[in-house]
């Protein structure tokens, strides 16, 4: 077991001991946003894959540690582009150069009364400046896009459906397996093409595999390599879910974590983890509550949550 160990690189997890997950989405910053559409948009037009970002992160050694998921992302993606030589060295640093001093303005004081047309301010970054990683992300989306291999507008949309559509995908395929037995019959048979027949593109996004739950059986969904999940169905990952504590312990204490979700689940039940990985993700079908037999659709998709749908959770009613 100790070779074993000892071969195991930073993403290797599941099954080692964590602490107490923290439950709470911490939601992204726009850096954090930015990096995450700049990835999806490259990986999808196959400039980049899931597997060649993971690698080049694993091959950080001790550093892989001293920086956080997006940092890790952002460091990973440019090692990528480096190496496919889509970008180079000498004009990634001089574009980095060139960002920052476009950053370097003094900041100007908002006056009390300024309330963003009475919506509240958010404040993104410190108030100096884009930081480090973000100013790469930037420098590279700028180098790629002078080649004619990304536009700015595809970014942008790429972050604005996150927000606004990606997350209502889930609960939409959800309602309506509820409704439809045969819908449901062919969406545990082969999740891709029926969820494209309801008119959700999956942006040739990875094999999705839908898991049912039934009185007998409760499924729950992890990736212990980093945060792969179908983001085209569920949007962005919730901070817990790329935490180190959740990928390693609900492999084999999947109850304890669990109850720390507030979810408890019979002992008479099964509760099987499923882990996804770059060429598969996995969503779960939540039972339907009694009593909701009679709902629409539309209101259907009202108590089916994201944690539902990873399966930290269940839908208000059931037991």
């Amino acid at each position: 077991m100790d070779e074993i160990v000892g071969k195991m690189g930073p993403h290797d997890l599941g099954g080692e001991p964590g602490s107490k997950i923290d439950t709470v989405d911490h939601g992204m910053t726009h850096w954090e946003k930015h990096a995450n559409a700049l990835r999806m948009t490259l990986s999808g037009k196959n400039l980049i894959t899931v597997d060649e970002t993971r690698r080049a992160a694993e091959d950080m050694g001790d550093h892989y540690f001293e920086i956080d998921y997006f940092r890790r992302q952002t460091e990973a993606l440019a090692i990528v582009l480096l190496e496919r030589k889509l970008i180079v060295q000498e004009a990634l640093d001089q574009r980095m150069e060139e960002v920052q001093n476009r950053f370097a303005v003094p900041i100007v004081p908002l006056p009390d009364s300024h309330d963003h047309d009475g919506k509240p301010i958010q404040e993104d970054e410190s108030g100096e400046g884009p930081n480090l990683h973000h100013v790469m992300n930037i420098s590279m989306q700028e180098l790629l896009q002078e080649k004619g291999l990304v536009t700015a507008e595809e970014i942008r949309n790429k972050i604005e459906i996150f927000d606004g559509d990606y997350p209502n995908r889930g609960p939409k395929v959800v309602a309506r397996a509820w409704k439809d037995s045969k819908f449901r019959e062919s969406l545990l048979k082969d999740a891709n093409p029926v969820i494209e027949e309801m008119g959700i593109d999956l942006e040739h996004a990875a094999r999705v595999i839908v898991v049912e739950n039934t009185p007998e059986v409760h499924n729950i969904v992890v990736c212990t390599l980093c945060s792969c999940y179908p983001r085209v169905l569920m949007g962005q990952p919730p901070t817990w879910y790329k935490s180190r504590s959740y990928r390693s312990r609900v492999v084999y204490e999947p109850r304890a974590v669990l109850r720390e979700f507030g979810t408890e689940i019979p002992e008479s039940v099964i509760v099987r983890t499923h882990d996804s990985n770059a060429d598969m993700r996995y969503m779960v079908l939540p039972m339907q509550p009694e009593g909701t037999e009679d709902w629409s659709e539309e209101q259907l998709e009202k108590i089916v949550s994201r944690d539902c749908l990873v399966g930290v959770s269940v839908p208000e009613g059931v037991v």
